[in-house]
């Protein structure tokens, strides 16, 4: 009976129960999100899933895998993608009966668009876990036995810096108000010092007045280390007018302040 169940299986019901929840009030914040982009969260976790394979592209079998959704419900998904020409298909070269799903210039804008506030909205939801928690969360996921062996969750891969620099060097030469948010999510807990090493360097180039506007957005809004670069950068052009302000609000320090 229920009322006799032992009080292993109470953290077992519940633990299980707050993934449950958690995910689903997480699918419905970025739904909303993705509606003024005139996409699903499942067309848009197509979309992302083909981007982030090694050659860029999956076939149907796959893709219901990694979205966690049925064939059926994939086909639909793949239907509307094939009609907004977000993806295009093609015959798999050594057996003409596996069709693979690759982008289109069209689908690769429309998460160009979509990815800077949605990694931002993650941010925000995932503000209060700490770096090592978030690593024993990924590790805690990963152990959880699902009744259906075929399910494939998402495997984190840190990305190599080199990496990272060339992304950061072209979101600064654009100058660009998301480009710039993209620059400051890479300044959190997680950032060594040879990141943010590139990421100083690289904001440095920016001359752009949208991105210097959005600079400054993050010297008075932007997060502790957010707003320590952002101090940097006015300092090195001289605009004290803004780096005293900042500093007489208690938002950077001296060093910050006064120090290049």
């Amino acid at each position: 009976m229920w009322k006799d169940k032992r009080p292993i299986d109470d953290y077992n019901f519940y633990s299980l129960l707050g993934i449950v929840q958690s995910g689903m009030w997480l699918q419905r914040d970025l739904e909303l999100y993705l509606k003024d982009f005139d996409i699903s969260l499942g067309r848009f976790s197509i979309l992302l899933s083909i981007f982030e394979t090694n050659d860029q592209r999956l076939n149907g079998r796959d893709l219901s895998k990694k979205v966690g959704v049925s064939k059926t419900t994939i086909s639909k998904m793949l239907k509307k993608l094939l009609e907004n020409e977000l993806i295009k298909s093609n015959s798999k070269i050594k057996d003409k009966r596996i069709i693979e799903y690759e982008l289109t210039k069209l689908g690769i804008t429309k998460l160009n668009e979509v990815i800077p506030g949605y990694l931002m909205r993650m941010r925000v939801i995932g503000s209060n876990i700490s770096f090592e928690e978030k690593k024993q969360l990924i590790d805690i996921i990963s152990k959880i036995s699902f009744i259906d062996r075929e399910i494939v969750l998402s495997k984190f891969s840190e990305r190599p810096l080199s990496e990272k620099a060339k992304e950061i060097k072209q979101y600064c030469k654009n100058g660009t108000f998301e480009g710039i948010d993209n620059v400051m999510g890479y300044l959190d807990d997680t950032s060594d010092i040879s990141l943010t090493k590139v990421v100083d360097y690289y904001l440095g180039t920016v001359k752009t007045i949208e991105g210097m506007k959005r600079i400054e957005y993050y010297l008075f809004n932007g997060t502790q280390i957010q707003r320590n670069y952002a101090a940097l950068f006015f300092v090195r052009i001289d605009d004290w007018k803004l780096v005293k302000k900042a500093y007489d609000m208690g938002l950077i320090d001296y060093i910050q302040a006064y120090s290049k």
